[in-house]
């Protein structure tokens, strides 16, 4: 009876999502891998932009040790698939709504990226989520924390994509142990080679075994890992270096900016000082034009009265105005 089978692994690091990665990208030799083509869905398309991707999506705060990404893995048993008999197809359908029953869960926006191997022995999804709640947090424990979880989450899955193709859940409460991620890559891969003096031997002489040539190849592969892990943790480091500087800068601007406004704010209080001394100026004045042009005007007129009194009298008189003369 074929299983629909659904694992998950919990991603922490960088260092983590960057070796699942080159797993699914094929960055690393996969001995178990036909050559065949593989199906990738998103904006990923190296393990480097996988792990750019993840990091551009976290949030800016989370605690420590929290997991940054979900790596699922989806699949059937083997003779589920037409390759070995069955009747699911190696792509679409099954996979299809595995992709749909993501987005319900997760949100379409947090999938990060999926692809769908078929070089392997049986077809398998692989997709990296981010286990964002629906209020902004990165919280993996409310997606896959603890028994209840879990077993409602296979429960789920099983009903909306298992069933419609006939496949059925595992037993559930079984004492089974499940396989992680890794050790379900690990068992449709290569046995690890076993070396013997023989293989040694021959090396000495020039003579490379295959054993000893898989052992070669599996020092290779963590030498190239151990380098694309440093080239990684150095991009990050200077990327964050140079947000640490823009901080600095964009600090210092922000001061500047500061005390050009307090600046302005003083000249400006100084002008309105200068507003009010110049208004203050312009009534006085203009007061003491009014003062004046009344004292003119009394002037005019007491002329006025001593000229018609000196003419009765037959008198020439001064006008009144020169009273005033060395007046000052």
């Amino acid at each position: 009876m074929p299983y629909a089978i659904l694992r998950t692994k919990k991603l922490k690091s960088v260092a983590g999502i960057l070796g699942s990665g080159r797993h699914t990208f094929r960055e690393m030799p996969t001995p178990n891998s036909t050559g065949a083509p593989n199906l990738h869905v998103g904006g990923a398309s190296s393990a480097a932009d996988l792990v750019s991707a993840v990091l551009a999506k976290l949030p800016e705060r989370r605690r420590k040790g929290a997991v940054l990404c979900i790596e699922y893995l989806i699949t059937a048993s083997p003779e589920a698939f037409v390759r070995h008999g069955g009747y699911i197809p190696d792509t679409g359908g099954y996979f299809d709504r595995a992709i749909a029953w993501l987005k319900a869960r997760h949100g379409g926006s947090n999938i990060v990226s999926a692809a769908v191997h078929l070089d392997e022995r049986t077809p398998h999804l692989i997709a990296y989520v981010l286990p964002l709640t629906t209020d902004g947090r990165l919280s993996a424990r409310d997606f896959l924390g603890g028994a209840a979880k879990l077993r409602k989450m296979h429960t789920d899955f099983d009903h909306w994509c298992g069933k419609p193709f006939g496949l059925s859940r595992g037993i559930e409460g079984a004492k089974a142990t499940h396989q992680k991620v890794g050790q379900y890559y690990q068992s449709l891969a290569a046995p690890e080679p076993v070396i013997w003096r023989s293989d040694l031997a021959a090396a000495a002489i020039g003579i490379k075994t295959p054993n000893y040539k898989a052992l070669l190849l599996g020092a290779k592969t963590s030498i190239i890992q151990a380098t694309l892990q440093r080239a990684v943790a150095e991009v990050l480091h200077r990327r964050q270096a140079a947000l640490d500087r823009q901080a600095v800068e964009l600090r210092q601007a922000q001061r500047a900016l500061e005390d050009r406004e307090i600046k302005l704010e003083g000249r400006v209080d100084g002008l309105a000082e200068v507003d009010r001394a110049l208004k203050l100026a312009v009534l006085t004045a203009d007061r003491e034009r009014t003062r004046a042009d009344q004292l003119s005007e009394r002037v005019s007129a007491l002329n006025q009265v001593v000229f018609e009194g000196g003419r009765g009298c037959g008198t020439t008189l001064k006008p009144a105005n020169h009273l005033f003369d060395g007046v000052s």
